[in-house]
């Protein structure tokens, strides 16, 4: 795992060609996508009661394209066990829905847990273009105090066009949502964790921008950062407050 700012990143070559690291992220992302597929089994296991830590506040969620509120579970888990105070999950279809109604539900979320002042906003693949989109377009920043994305194709997608008519222009690289949520400085401090070998985001490097702060994880795909227990440990760090013995 590496951490790296848009400026200085630059991958080594011994990191792109190595054949032990790519069958080795290849393995973890096809248990991932199996593991995401069965994402009810994931009722089997229960929430953890909180234990609130001072100075951490309520965190929302939000899942991408073809999954599931539930596939957040193992990430909600760890941040209750971590001190967060409330782990709220976002969840909406796949098919039959705008993005602007996605990013309307996650209004809904974040308005229900703010009266007492800004929460904590995580997203994953869609879910994080939705949330960046909530930020910069919808007037989200007044609620929110920092955003971490997982695995999202800011800059776009190679595959745009085989997602449904209605987030083809959201993904579409030179689409009209990656040039005006590229427009401007960004209303939160926003972390972003992508997957080296990311297969939904292509190319990789598409999953982030500048002025975010960036972290690279190696030996994870796509959907490999939803379960990586060492993916969830960079969310908890980048949320956590001034106070890192806690994370």
């Amino acid at each position: 795992m590496t951490t790296a700012t848009w400026e200085n990143f630059q991958e080594s070559s011994q990191q792109r060609k190595s054949p032990f690291r790519m069958v080795n992220a290849v393995a973890r992302e096809l248990a991932a996508t199996v593991r995401t597929a069965a994402y009810p089994i994931e009722n089997l296991f229960p929430i953890p009661a909180a234990n609130p830590i001072s100075g951490r506040r309520p965190v929302v969620l939000v899942h991408g394209f073809l999954a599931h509120a539930d596939v957040m579970k193992p990430l909600s888990r760890h941040l209750l066990e971590k001190g967060w105070p409330t782990v709220a999950r976002v969840s909406y279809p796949s098919f039959g829905v705008s993005f602007d109604e996605i990013v309307q539900r996650i209004e809904a979320a974040v308005l229900a847990h703010s009266s007492d002042g800004p929460i904590d906003l995580v997203g994953h693949s869609l879910g994080g273009v939705a949330c960046r989109a909530y930020l910069k377009a919808f007037g989200g920043e007044k609620y929110v105090r920092r955003f971490v994305a997982l695995g999202t194709p800011f800059g776009g997608t190679s595959l745009f066009r085989l997602a449904p008519p209605p987030f083809r222009t959201v993904l579409d690289p030179r689409g009209p949502w990656v040039t005006r949520l590229s427009e401007g400085p960004e209303r939160v401090p926003t972390t972003v964790i992508r997957a080296r070998y990311d297969q939904s985001v292509l190319p990789p490097r598409r999953a982030t921008f500048p002025g975010a702060r960036e972290i690279v994880m190696d030996g994870f795909g796509h959907n490999g950062l939803l379960w990586a227990e060492e993916a969830h440990l960079e969310v908890s760090r980048a949320l956590g407050t001034d106070d890192d013995s806690h994370a």
